[in-house]
């Protein structure tokens, strides 16, 4: 529970403090994380060989796991502070690029599923994006304890998104709320739980949720993959790639479908790797090289 009372003092106490301060405050505890995490250090690091190529030098591979972990202390700072966030600062402070591809699959009416990654602040992309649409849900992974899963679901919802934990469930609501023509939001670079398949991601098989990929082939709902990228002076940019073309009763759909859908996450992923902020194993004991 010592967790859930940090958040719950930072969501009280952030907000009040001016940006700058907050995004300082992050940096420094993400270095702090760094230095006192060895574990979860090395799994980073072990990402971002992957990220940045086997070909990167230690000192570089090094360099970019701090900066991941000072990039989820600002997400979080940014998560705390959501709640005082109006539509206004949001335009302000992010940048979308392809918002006509978002528009134009919203105008089919057959839903639209937002692929992303961990990568940038998803939250702000989400926010942005649910003003302008229908209602948005969001699969994301149960945090425990419950308290605390509450407490960041809270936060996040506070600008009208839904979020259900991923499961069979969870499945199950985001497939009757695409078949409203709704949109959903799925995380698609990390195996949790539910359906998954081996596929070639940064140059290694690893096992990848295909949640997006059959949804979609279930409804016919379009996939956008989008991302959210941090910038200078606490600004993000939002790409939203065309739709994916899928390929659809052919007997080996789902392969082919995923390893088209790992294409654009590769490349923001290679293009930021700093901000992939993914803390647990993408690839088995072994299988970083």
């Amino acid at each position: 529970m010592l967790k859930y009372w940090l958040f719950r003092l930072a969501s009280l106490t952030l907000p009040l403090l001016p940006a700058p301060v907050c995004y300082g405050l992050a940096s420094v505890s993400g270095d702090l994380a760094y230095l006192l995490a060895p574990g979860v250090r090395n799994v980073v690091c072990c990402n971002m060989r992957r990220a940045l190529g086997l070909s990167a030098d230690e000192r570089r591979v090094r360099r970019a796991a701090r900066h991941v972990f000072r990039n989820a202390a600002k997400n979080h700072v940014d998560l705390f502070r959501l709640p005082h966030f109006d539509l206004d600062y949001l335009n302000r402070n992010l940048a979308i690029h392809g918002l006509e591809h978002f528009q134009s699959a919203l105008e089919q009416g057959k839903g639209v599923i937002i692929a992303t990654a961990h990568l940038g602040n998803f939250d702000l992309m989400a926010q942005v994006l649910a003003a302008r649409s229908h209602k948005f849900t969001v699969l994301v992974e149960a945090l425990q304890p419950e308290p605390l899963f509450r407490l960041v679901t809270g936060l996040r919802s506070s600008r009208g998104l839904s979020f259900l934990p991923v499961g069979p469930g969870g499945l199950r609501a985001t497939l009757r709320s695409l078949q409203r023509g709704e949109i959903v939001g799925v995380a698609c670079d990390r195996y949790i739980q539910g359906s998954g398949m081996r596929v070639r991601f940064l140059d290694k098989e690893a096992t990848l949720p295909t949640g997006a990929v059959d949804l979609a082939l279930r409804t016919g709902a379009a996939v956008l993959p989008a991302f959210s990228i941090r910038q200078d002076g606490g600004r993000f940019a939002l790409y939203i790639e065309p739709p994916l073309s899928f390929t659809i009763s052919n007997g080996s759909e789902l392969k082919e479908n995923m390893e088209r859908l790992v294409v654009p996450i590769e490349k923001y992923i290679r293009g930021y790797p700093e901000q992939w902020v993914i803390f647990r194993r993408v690839w088995q004991h072994g299988e970083e090289r």
